[in-house]
């Protein structure tokens, strides 16, 4: 028996993939061993991530190109649905619309910038925490509608820096720059944290650097941590330069700005946020060599062991335990791994992954220890779609940009679903499951969009491909295996021949199975017949709509 899978790699006409996607652009979706500072044997070693092996195999047909895109942004708008809608379509392009691969380059952006692009946030009623679906007892640990930042990540750059990098972006500060009055102030702040370097020095770097101070500022810091002390990056001066008081870092924040010109004004914000990332690159540093000093410590008393996944050997307290009767221990890399690879295949749980065959979890304790909030977040987010699905309420509604669920009358009465999330609010049609378009028909909103006679005929073909799960419409398609299919989210089980959903082994031709022969095949060969369903299901699209629109003419396909 397979699981289902999403994953689906293709090779494609790029630029008739575009086409389709700007055509139609749908909405859904102490120690004498420790290390020292200065220790020339210091080595910082980056921690490296195992890598993820994803097989996949190649469309059978051009078609499953557009599904694909709309499937992938359905699912990752349900883990992250502020997201935004260009950036989001443009990701799912370059990752072939695998939404495993989207949601982790997702989750790389925010460990490396802090956040990644959102649509614009409106102004909103409520910052409170809200119950979705109104299940007594299902309330986030967090608040989704927050704006603060995880504490703690060390790949984040400072405010003041990101902010100071926009400012020199922005039209005309390049004239600044180019002031006398920045200039002089310019050089006179760099001697101030370089006072061993010739003004004539200072100079040069500046133009290197376009004039800059924080380009320059942080250029030189670079030079100085890249040389190991005898060989310096320039003649340093044999006195050093006279130290500004005002200039100090304890009284620099006390500066009277109104006093400066504009041009002043620049340079000493551009020096503040060049002082800011070298004191948070000092801090890494030193959070680097604390850690090889507390891995030196752990192996002296000998509390080290290997990581179950990767196998490298780390200290204990730096591990994370299952809650297994016999504990298993795994490093932080490799579980936060995991958890990106979960919340890719839109699943929540977290379990030992020993080879020992321990099912057991992680304390929330634990959980904490390797799970940033984004992570903490997404995962929350689809456990509530879960245990909505379990609760099994009549008639439960969800939006479909965000997670919230609500109970409505049925379709008939109400077509529309109202989102009362505070950073979404958007109302949607609860029958194509995009922005709302009422009073027009979901087939008149299509043909407003510009979905053409060869959209239509992709879609039918992507259709006839592309199997969902009966219950909770989970996408997949089948790699290999039987065609006895289990649904990633739900469960259920499904014949992939029929699509028929079923219990057991019972259903297929195998009488050593309990089936009869006769049946759905229990093994094929299932490219034959998904390009055998792709084929007809293209015959009779394109005979249907040639006999509803007999205006169509063959080189509106150019597919033939």
């Amino acid at each position: 028996m397979d699981d289902a899978t999403m994953d689906w790699d293709g090779d494609w006409d790029w630029d008739e993939v575009y086409e389709v996607i700007d055509k139609s652009r749908p909405s859904s979706a102490g120690d004498a061993g420790l290390i020292r500072p200065g220790d020339p044997a210091l080595s910082i070693k980056e921690e490296k991530r195992p890598e993820v092996i994803v097989i996949d195999e190649d469309s059978p047909v051009q078609a499953q190109s557009q599904h694909d895109e709309i499937s992938c942004k359905n699912d990752i708008l349900l883990i992250f649905p502020d997201i935004c809608p260009d950036y989001l379509t443009q990701l799912s392009a370059l990752h072939n619309h695998r939404s495993d691969a989207v949601s982790s380059a997702i989750l790389d952006k925010q460990e490396k910038d802090g956040k990644y692009p959102t649509r614009p946030i409106p102004e909103t009623r409520s910052r409170k925490r809200k119950r979705f679906g109104g299940i007594d007892g299902l309330e986030c640990d967090y608040d989704y509608n927050s704006d603060e930042e995880d504490e703690g990540d060390e790949n984040r750059e400072p405010e003041s820096v990101r902010s100071i990098k926009l400012e020199m972006a922005a039209q005309g500060y390049t004239a600044k720059m180019l002031s006398p009055e920045y200039g002089t102030l310019g050089r006179t702040l760099i001697s101030q944290d370089f006072p061993r370097v010739p003004q004539v020095t200072i100079r040069s770097l500046l133009a290197e650097n376009k004039w800059s101070v924080f380009n320059t500022y942080t250029a030189m810091d670079e030079k100085l941590r890249n040389c190991d002390g005898q060989n310096m990056p320039w003649t340093e001066k044999k006195t050093l330069t006279k130290t500004k008081q005002e200039f100090t870092p304890d009284r620099f924040s006390s500066l009277d700005m109104s006093s400066y010109k504009p041009e002043e004004r620049a340079a000493l914000a551009e020096f503040s946020a060049a002082r800011e990332l070298r004191a948070a690159k000092d801090a890494k540093l030193v959070a680097i060599m604390e850690e090889k000093n507390n891995f030196i410590r752990a192996q002296l008393d000998g509390q080290t062991s290997e990581c179950g996944i990767c196998f490298e050997e780390f200290a204990l307290n730096r591990m994370i335990r299952c809650e297994g009767e016999i504990m298993h221990w795994f490093c932080r890399v490799c579980l936060r791994t995991q958890a990106e690879s979960q919340i890719g295949m839109a699943r929540y749980d977290l379990v030992c992954m020993s080879m020992d065959g321990c099912s057991s979890g992680f304390s929330r304790e634990q959980r904490r220890l390797f799970l940033d909030k984004k992570l903490t977040v997404a995962l929350d987010r689809i456990e509530q779609e879960a245990v909505l699905r379990m609760a099994g309420i009549e008639n439960l509604e969800t939006c479909p940009f965000c997670s919230y669920a609500a109970e409505y009358p049925i379709v008939e009465v109400d077509k529309e679903f109202r989102c009362e999330n505070p950073r979404c609010e958007k109302v949607s049609c609860r029958l194509c499951r995009k922005e709302t378009h009422i009073p027009k028909t979901c087939a008149e909103a299509d043909a407003d969009r510009g979905l053409d006679a060869r959209h239509i005929l992709e879609e039918a073909m992507s259709e006839a491909l592309i199997r969902r799960c009966n219950k909770c419409k989970n996408p997949f398609v089948k790699q290999d295996g039987c065609n006895k299919i289990r649904c990633t989210k739900c469960g259920t089980l499904q014949c992939d021949v029929c699509r028929q959903t079923i219990k057991d082994y019972s259903h297929f031709n195998d009488t050593n199975r309990g089936g009869k022969v006769g049946q759905c095949p229990l093994f094929d060969v299932s490219e034959d017949r998904y390009k055998e369903e792709v084929s007809k299901a293209e015959v009779e699209t394109r005979k249907r709509v040639v006999e509803e629109n007999p205006e169509v003419v063959r080189a509106l396909w150019r597919i033939f």
